[in-house]
């Protein structure tokens, strides 16, 4: 790993390291629910979604607007949001989507290991068998999982293999 000597930063800028986290579940609850998918025509308020997804408008905004300032989704006009480039890729079945990527990596079986890293690094076992009992072979018994981890690969191999 190359050394990054010599460079500078402020204490915000670790604060908005640890957003990752919080970014990532917005982005599972958003990809989760399908708002993209439903923003394909055109932009909808957060009221109009909310109603639909039959989930709590305020909660829904906070999370949207959250993923609009990291530049996924846009605010259109007050509580009424659409996608926009990358938004785009949370969308089924359009090329380039990491949709399945996403909601695996929001899955407790994937985020949750990174709760007990520190257990990992004590002990070099995985968190996955801590928590589970198992590690990789937990999605034999999950296959709804699996289906979606699968996706994911499928994505990922998509999007690194050359064109």
């Amino acid at each position: 790993m190359a050394s990054q000597s010599g460079s500078s930063g402020t204490p915000m800028d670790l604060l908005r390291m640890c957003d990752g986290l919080l970014i990532q579940q917005a982005m599972y609850a958003a990809v989760k629910l399908r708002v993209a998918d439903l923003l394909q025509d055109s932009p909808r308020s957060t009221s109009d979604l909310a109603g639909q997804l039959e989930v709590n408008e305020p909660a829904l905004y906070r999370i949207l607007r959250a993923l609009a300032s990291e530049g996924v989704f846009e605010e259109t006009t007050p509580r009424t949001f659409a996608n926009n480039q990358l938004s785009r890729f949370l969308c089924t079945g359009v090329p380039g989507s990491v949709r399945s990527t996403v909601l695996f990596r929001g899955s407790e079986f994937f985020y949750r290991c990174f709760g007990e890293i520190l257990y990992s690094v004590q002990t070099g076992e995985p968190a996955r068998s801590k928590l589970y009992g198992k590690s990789w072979e937990y999605l034999r018994d999950h296959p709804e999982l699996a289906r979606i981890f699968d996706d994911a690969m499928s994505e990922l191999s998509a999007l690194s293999a050359p064109q």
